[in-house]
């Protein structure tokens, strides 16, 4: 039986819109200038501290890097997010995916809490078998740790699962993971770089995703 891995930001969520204003305030309460919505699509992906890094001059200092980060964290957990949402089409996929008795697991670089927060927000009606966040004590993606990890619990072999998400760091870990991988085409990063990075197939809307799995 196979199980699918998806990436949260940028592949089951539209989250893009109140990362940005989130950061940007933050990045105005610290007298750094603030960024155009759209270069968030590059400074989002691989986590919260990636994130500050990205958005603030080139060169900060650690310890600024530091207080902004805690900044952006205690915002980020403040605000109500009513910018962020399923894409079009994802409930009916995972209604699809749910129907085939197919496990399904999430792995962000989002801080944990966050990642729970957006599921059981968003996907209270739908049944992951294994959620997961960046944590401190495990390395954040493309490193595989997290997702063997995944498949171990699923009871799932490697070559069985399949890994979801919109960016280089996705299909990096797929690969490293020596998992199929599916690069979605309506996330934060244009669909040349998940082919660049190796994608096994590209999805250009969310039944894609079921066409594929099914064809396997």
């Amino acid at each position: 039986m196979k199980s699918m891995i998806f990436d949260l930001d940028g592949t089951l969520i539209n989250s893009l819109l109140d990362i940005a204003l989130s950061m940007n305030s933050v990045l105005k309460k610290h007298d750094y200038p603030s960024h155009e919505i759209e270069k968030y699509n590059y400074f989002v992906g691989d986590g919260a501290l990636v994130l500050v890094k990205n958005a603030m001059p080139e060169n900060s200092k650690e310890e600024e890097i530091k207080k902004v980060l805690k900044s952006f964290i205690e915002i980020y957990e403040q605000n109500t997010h009513n910018n962020t949402f399923a894409y079009e089409g994802i409930y009916e996929m995972l209604e699809k995916i749910e129907l085939l008795n197919i496990k399904k697991a999430v792995l962000s670089n989002k801080p944990h809490k966050f990642t729970i927060k957006y599921m059981e927000k968003i996907f209270n009606n739908f049944y992951f078998q294994e959620i997961h966040g960046q944590k401190i004590d495990v390395p954040k993606k493309p490193d595989p740790t997290m997702a063997v990890q995944i498949a171990t619990k699923l009871n799932t072999n490697i070559e069985d699962m399949i890994f979801i998400g919109d960016t280089s760091t996705d299909i990096k870990t797929a690969k490293n993971a020596n998992m199929k991988s599916i690069g979605v085409a309506w996330g934060f990063r244009p669909i040349e770089e998940l082919k660049e990075a190796g994608a096994d197939f590209i999805a250009h809307k969310p039944m894609d995703i079921v066409d594929y799995v099914s064809s396997l």
